[in-house]
Order: structure tokens, then C-alpha cells, then sequence
């Protein structure tokens, strides 16, 4: 099964680009013209949070509109700059409901192989998230209700330090510690996918892995200078490609946009190289 992970759209509501700003729109363009070229094609769609910049209704139609033209099933989680109102018209516009009993803006969704769980942690008035008692324990009686399911967790803010001092202070801030016991205590867990940081990182969570997939509308710079306060990078877009062949998930960072056209291999040419 492959399942293209992408997050951290920020569709802006108009299509029109804001002298003076990232063009978010034509770095979206860009990137479901290459997602809807791959081949072979993903079998679903996982988008980790922040899917409209501001929360407006019109930019979760103009959302919606994106990710239809990929043709699969997508399973989305809510970031902080999502509007909870506008979130869940959002994902009736996609198909995106839980199919079982869950939290607000949370859902459990079975595909042919495994199981995406997805979780909603925004907290009020600050950008940083949090899990609540009462949505921890419906994820681990969820888990425990099918130990046999390979699953991924979806939530956007990433459950741990990454040492970029002001992505730390807006992470997963309330709930991590019990949510790692909880992925630690269900083998089935294949892996927590999350956005947030607009940075692909990776690091193990409960020992399973934890991956980041970096934004599709803009960058942001690798700034680990105690007091660093970042600021917009200007590097390529990025988003994660999950293969899952029954037995193992492998994570691949795909790139929006490439160098060039890849040449096949020459036999001469790989000897030369070792000469």
C-alpha cells in the first residue's frame, strides 16, 4: 500500500496571490501536479493539519477541490490554523468522517491494510497542542479494540523536542508523555505521522517512528540557535511517500519539484564510478 503523507497547506481562501507574500497558491499548484503524475499512483491520502491558512469556508472548498483531483481516500486531522467549525464541513466536502464512535474531529478509518487513526489537537488561543484525558483513553481503547490492525496516528503538532527552540514551544505540549505510553503499549502501531513544523524530521515515539512531513505551501529554516526565532525558508517542498508491504512501513521524502529528468543507469558508468 503507499500512502502520500503531505501536510500544512494553508490554503488561502483566494486564489489571487498577496503582493509581498509566499505565493502559496502556485507552491500548491505545483504540488498536486506532482502528486497526481506519480506513478504508481497512492492508494490514500493522510493530510496532518493546517489545511486553510485562516480558517475561512472558502478555502476548505478550494481544499476540497485539491485533494478530489487526486482520486483517493483522505484521511485529514486539524491544525492550528484550522477552524473547528469550518474543519468538519471540510471533511463531509472529502468523505472524511470517523466510521466509528470517536472524539470531535477525531476518526477511525480502515483501508485494505491498515487503519488510519486520527486525532484533534488544537488548543484554545495559542498555536501549541494538547490531548486531552478523555480523547487519550478513547484512542487506547480503539487500539485495544484491534490489536491485529497494522495503524498509523495522525496529529498534527509533533509529541516531541526537536531542538528548534520556537517549534519546541508550540509542539505537542499537553498529553505527549501519556501518548507515547500508550503507542508503546500496542505493537500494531506501524508509526505517528504529524506536520506543524513545515520540516521533514523523524525520531522514534514509543518505540515506533515518528515522522514530520514538511509543508507544501512554504518552508521554514532550521534555526537551532538558543533564542533563534526562525523565519520563512525558501526550500523545496516536500512531502512523505509510506510503502507498506504487510510487513515493514518505509518513509520516503519525495521533493514537489526535481533538478532534472532521472537518466537510467549505464552499466559502464556505475563500474567508472568505482574505479
Amino acid at each position: 500500500m503507499l500512502v502520500a503523507h503531505i501536510s500544512d497547506l494553508h490554503v488561502p481562501a483566494s486564489g489571487e496571490p498577496v503582493p509581498g507574500a509566499v505565493d502559496v497558491n502556485a507552491a500548491l499548484h505545483k504540488a498536486f501536479t506532482a502528486l497526481q503524475a506519480l506513478s504508481p499512483r497512492p492508494d490514500l491520502v493522510i493530510v496532518s493539519g493546517d489545511v486553510a491558512d485562516a480558517g475561512r469556508a472558502r478555502a476548505y472548498r478550494r481544499a476540497a477541490e485539491m485533494l478530489k483531483s487526486m482520486r483517493r481516500s483522505v484521511v485529514a486531522v486539524p491544525g492550528n490554523h484550522d477552524d473547528p467549525t469550518a474543519f468538519a464541513a471540510f471533511l463531509r466536502l472529502i468523505g472524511g468522517e470517523s466510521r466509528l464512535p470517536a472524539p470531535d474531529l477525531c476518526s477511525v478509518r480502515d483501508f485494505t491494510a491498515l487503519r488510519v487513526v486520527g486525532l484533534a489537537s488544537n488548543l484554545p488561543y495559542t498555536s501549541a497542542g494538547g490531548l486531552d484525558d478523555a480523547q487519550l483513553d478513547w484512542l487506547d481503547a480503539t487500539l485495544t479494540d484491534a490489536p491485529a490492525r497494522p495503524t498509523l496516528i495522525a496529529v498534527h503538532h509533533p509529541p516531541f523536542r526537536c531542538g528548534i527552540g520556537f517549534m519546541d514551544r508550540i509542539r505537542l505540549v499537553e498529553g505527549a508523555a501519556r501518548l507515547e505510553c500508550i503507542v508503546a503499549a500496542h505493537p500494531q502501531v506501524l508509526a505517528v505521522l504529524c506536520g506543524h513544523h513545515h520540516r521533514a524530521m523523524e525520531t522514534l515515539f514509543g518505540g515506533r517512528p515518528c515522522y514530520v512531513a514538511p509543508s507544501l505551501a512554504y518552508g521554514v529554516s532550521l534555526d537551532m540557535r538558543p533564542g533563534g526565532d526562525g523565519g520563512l525558508a525558501p526550500e523545496p517542498a516536500a512531502y512523505r511517500l509510506l510503502h507498506y508491504d504487510g510487513r515493514r512501513l518505509v518513509s520516503h521524502l519525495a521533493f514537489v519539484e526535481s533538478a532534472g529528468a532521472a537518466r537510467p543507469f549505464r552499466l559502464a558508468e556505475v563500474a567508472g564510478a568505482r574505479a
